[in-house]
Parts: C-alpha cells; sequence; structure tokens
C-alpha cells in the first residue's frame, strides 16, 4: 500500500502480472495525471520556442536586407523585368506575412517597378496600377502590355476581351468587330496621363491596334492640352511587337505598309518586330518602314527584327550616329539583300559604306547569308555577337568572306575584345581563320556551333609554334572566359583540353562548357580538372546545365 492508502502498483511496471481489480483505477487515474503533466509540458515547450524566437537573428535583419532577398524571390515575366499576375500574388502575398515584411517589401523600391498589363485591365483598373507603380519611388519605371493572349487563369470573365479582331477580319470564331482591346485598356490613360515611365513594351495583336491606340491618346490629350509632357513623350526606352500587320491598297502603287512608326516618341533606345504575313513570293522590297530619321539619330541602342527581303534596313542604317548597340534579326528571311546586287542602294553603299562611328557592339540573329556587312564600316567595334540560322554547313560566302571583310575594312580586328558565335555549322579552318586574328580577344563563346574540334585546336597548336619560333603573342593570351556552350551530339571536348595541358600555366582563363548530349558520354566538370591538374593550367573550369537559346530573341 501506499502512503496515501491506495494499492502499490510499482512492481507492475517492471513485469507482466496483470493488475487486480483494485489496482486498475490506480493505473487510470496515473495515466491521467501523466496525460495531464505532458500536456502542460508541451505548452511549456511552445512557449519556449517562443521566447527563443525573440532573440532569433531573423528578427535583426534589416528590412532593408530582407527586401533584397524578395528580389530573388519572384522572378520576373522573361527578359522584361515585369511582374504578371502570378508574381504579383506572390508579392502581395509576402507582404501579408507579418508588419516587418510589409515593411520590407514597401521600402524595397525595385519590387514595384515593372508591371505587365493584359487587355482585361480597362479604365477602372488605372488607380490600381497607378499605386503599385507609385510604389516604386525614384526608381526607374517598366511597363509591358502583353495583347498577343491570354493564360489560362488571366483571362477576363468579360467574353469581348478575350481576344481582339482588331485588323484581322479572319479571327475565328467570327463575331461583329469590336472596340480595339489596346484603346480602350487603360494603356492610353496611362501613358497620357500616368506616372513618367522609363521603359515600354507593347505586344499589339495588329499595326491596325496600335494606330488605334495612337489615336487614342490623342483624343485624351485633346481633352487636356494643358498637360505637361506625357509620359508616352518622355520614354527613355520602347519595344514595339506585332503579332500582325495589315497591308493598305494605294491604287496603282499596290500595297503599303501602314504600321504608324512615324509617330513613335523620341527614345535613346528602339526594339521594332515586324512579323512577316507574306506568301514566299510576295514582292516587300517597295515597303517604308517609316521610322523618322529624327528617332534614329537619337538611337544608342537598336533592335530591329524585319524578315522583309529589301533594302530596309539601308534606309535606316545611315541615320545612326549616335548609336552604340545595334542587334539585327533577320526572322525566317535569313538573307534580306539576295538577288539585290543591282538596287541603286546596294550599289551605292558597296563603294562608300555606311560608317557606324560609334557602334561598339553588333549582334546578328538567324542570318543565312550576311552580305549585309559589306555595305557596313564600325571603326569602334568591340563586341561581335553573330547567330546564323543552322540548316547546313555555312558556306564561305555566306559568313566568312563578309566578316572578314567588314573587320578588315572597319579597322577593328585588333580592337573585337569579344566574340561570339552561335547555331553555326562551320569548317574548322574557316573558324580558326577569323579567332586567329582577333588578338584582342577577353572573352570567346562558342554556343551551339557543329566544327571538327579536334582540327580547330590542331590548328592553334600549330599557330603557336609558329609564333613562338618567331617570338610573336601566343593565341589566347589575354582571353578572361572561354564558352563552349551546347556542344552537339558527337563532338567532344578533349581536343580543348589536350590543348590547355599543353599550353601549360601561360593559359589563365576561366572555360565554362555545356553539352547538348546525354551527361554519362561527356568529360564531366571532374574529369576535366583532374586532367589539367599535373599541367599546372591556370584555367578554371565549370560545367554549366543544358540551356536551349533562342536565337532568334
Amino acid at each position: 500500500m501506499s502512503e496515501d492508502g491506495t494499492p502499490s502498483i510499482s512492481y507492475l511496471l517492471d513485469s507482466n502480472t496483470p493488475p487486480k481489480p483494485v489496482e486498475i483505477p490506480v493505473v487510470e487515474a496515473r495515466i491521467l495525471d501523466l496525460v495531464d503533466k505532458i500536456s502542460e509540458l508541451r505548452k511549456l515547450e511552445v512557449e519556449l520556442e517562443r521566447h527563443r524566437a525573440i532573440l532569433s537573428p531573423v528578427r535583426r535583419v534589416p528590412r532593408e536586407v530582407l527586401g533584397h532577398v524578395f528580389t530573388f524571390l519572384h522572378p520576373y515575366e522573361r527578359e522584361e523585368k515585369v511582374r504578371d499576375a502570378v508574381g504579383r500574388k506572390g508579392l502581395l502575398q509576402l507582404s501579408l506575412v507579418c508588419k516587418l515584411w510589409r515593411d520590407a517589401t514597401l521600402v524595397t523600391h525595385e519590387l514595384w517597378t515593372g508591371l505587365q498589363i493584359k487587355p482585361r485591365h480597362t479604365l477602372e483598373s488605372l488607380k490600381s496600377v497607378e499605386a503599385w507603380l507609385g510604389q516604386a519611388g525614384s526608381l526607374r519605371r517598366r511597363l509591358q502590355y502583353e495583347g498577343w493572349n491570354l493564360r489560362s487563369g488571366e483571362a477576363s470573365t468579360n467574353r469581348s476581351r478575350q481576344s481582339c479582331s482588331c485588323g484581322n477580319p479572319n479571327t475565328w470564331p467570327r463575331r461583329e468587330p469590336g472596340p480595339c482591346l489596346l484603346a480602350t485598356s487603360v494603356m492610353p490613360q496611362l501613358l497620357t496621363n500616368g506616372p513618367r515611365l522609363d521603359h515600354l513594351t507593347l505586344m499589339c495583336s495588329s499595326t491596325v491596334c496600335f494606330g488605334e491606340f495612337l489615336d487614342a491618346m490623342d483624343a485624351l490629350r485633346q481633352e487636356n492640352t494643358a498637360a505637361g509632357p506625357r509620359p508616352w513623350d518622355t520614354l527613355r526606352s520602347l519595344s514595339i511587337k506585332f503579332r500582325s500587320i495589315r497591308l493598305q491598297m494605294e491604287g496603282q502603287v499596290g500595297p503599303t505598309f501602314v504600321g504608324h512608326l512615324e509617330r513613335l516618341p523620341i527614345v535613346e533606345s528602339l526594339e521594332v518586330h515586324i512579323p512577316s504575313p507574306f506568301e514566299d513570293d510576295f514582292d516587300t522590297p517597295h515597303l517604308e518602314l517609316n521610322i523618322l530619321p529624327n528617332l534614329i539619330e537619337r538611337l544608342t541602342t537598336l533592335y530591329i527584327c524585319c524578315p522583309w527581303r529589301g533594302p530596309h534596313l539601308l534606309k535606316l542604317l545611315p541615320h545612326c550616329c549616335n548609336l552604340e548597340t545595334l542587334t539585327i534579326n533577320f526572322g525566317n528571311c535569313g538573307s534580306p539583300l539576295r538577288n539585290m546586287e543591282d538596287h541603286p542602294l546596294v550599289q551605292h553603299y558597296t563603294a562608300s559604306p555606311i560608317v557606324l562611328p560609334k557602334l561598339r557592339t553588333l549582334r546578328t540573329r538567324m542570318g543565312r547569308n550576311l552580305d549585309l556587312l559589306y555595305l557596313l564600316k564600325a571603326p569602334q567595334l568591340v563586341n561581335f555577337d553573330i547567330g546564323m540560322f543552322r540548316i547546313a554547313k555555312v558556306s564561305e560566302d555566306a559568313l566568312l568572306l563578309p566578316v572578314a571583310n567588314f573587320l578588315d575594312q572597319s579597322g577593328s580586328t585588333r580592337n573585337i575584345s569579344t566574340f561570339q558565335l552561335r547555331a553555326c555549322h562551320i569548317d574548322a579552318e574557316g573558324l580558326f581563320s577569323i579567332i586567329s586574328n582577333l588578338t584582342a580577344l577577353t572573352n570567346l563563346t562558342l554556343d551551339d556551333v557543329k566544327v571538327e574540334m579536334d582540327s580547330l585546336w590542331k590548328m592553334f597548336k600549330g599557330h603557336d609554334r609558329a609564333a613562338a619560333n618567331g617570338g610573336n603573342e601566343l593565341s589566347f593570351s589575354r582571353l578572361e572566359k572561354l564558352e563552349i556552350l551546347q556542344l552537339p551530339p558527337g563532338y567532344q571536348l578533349d581536343p580543348v583540353v589536350e590543348y590547355i595541358k599543353e599550353r601549360g600555366p601561360s593559359l589563365r582563363f576561366r572555360l565554362v562548357t555545356s553539352y547538348n548530349i546525354p551527361e554519362q558520354r561527356v568529360m564531366k566538370e571532374e574529369d576535366i580538372r583532374q586532367a589539367l591538374r599535373f599541367s599546372q593550367s591556370g584555367v578554371q573550369t565549370s560545367v554549366i546545365p543544358y540551356v536551349k537559346n533562342l536565337y532568334y530573341l
């Protein structure tokens, strides 16, 4: 018996003896007592963690640091650095966690600088859009209108705002023409009376939509003639992308392009994407883009995608006196000057090439033939990025001769510090002839390039031996980064590694590579490091995941 007169049950704890009837209530009471104590301990444990949380280092992280962390949590929409519906929802959810997190989101103006607008955002959205952009403070604001399609989960319940038939009579299912979604969205009001913007991207359903948008802004301006400059007029950077275009018939002249590009504001950076809805045999050389010279003269950056055959670029480039970065996307045309040797502009600029006096970066995309380079001079060029349209091995006439002539007549061969070649099948001898003359290279990129690696690097070995005997500079003496990306099936890195091993400590650059082949068939990062370890090479190596590049971007 215990001191309080209840039966003792201690002997039961260390045996398998069944309890007597009088002992069962005692055991049950003890169980309840222990459960109560455990419950109290759990409450104390929760209280303990709450007290420990007071001393947590996270509480002492400044809200500015926390906000900077938030900038990495929610990626932007593509390359635009604007937040779509998902990104906006995620940011608002962060601000609802606690007061500290809310304060962190509000003081981090970078989180609010970019916004994507859809056709469903009508004038009723004006105050919320202005409030969002107002959180950006004094930072540069970016706005994107995405009028090409409505993703699942973002579509308006108003079926009339789910697609725009403006300028597209072939829309199915057919319905009565309605108001232009762009012109009746919040965009005209924002670009007329809204906050100042740095960059604007307009992804228009058609050139007709763009014209309706401009007319809507003009009408708003006439209602308030005393207002100051419109956000549209003070843009620094503008991107216009058309999904379709409409041609206008002009009597005996034939069809003309009405893109309203002559109504663009004066900006420093311009991106224009023109689609090609024509048949292959459609006559496009006579069409005019109508971008005004006073705009082109102010540009420092120009991206032009015009898949039309004809001398359209030859009418723009002579005015690019301040251009520093030029990207030419040939689209599905690939060679705009094909069979145009007798055109007066081609003949004129063949004899006297267009000089781009301040151009430092030149990029081409989707090129089948780079004959355009015969007509250009860029004496200040330092960055040269060539993206081809890889359907077959590129011929000498399509790439090597135009590039060599361009660099020679520009006098920039010894100035090029960055050279990038993409989506190209090329002879080793041809590629060697380009790279070996670029003696000032600090960055070299071969991205999705098919070339016989053994032959290419043997040529560099022979070049180095001849240079050493003549007391000249060896290859890649200034190179800081070599990228061999998307190495195609059947092509290996072994010749590159062998070349680096033979050069030993004379090379000090970073080698970055990725494969477009199954991982088990390739040299892994550790294999390359092991191969270079005993050569005392200064080359650092990293193998990165395969990422498919889109050369038309």
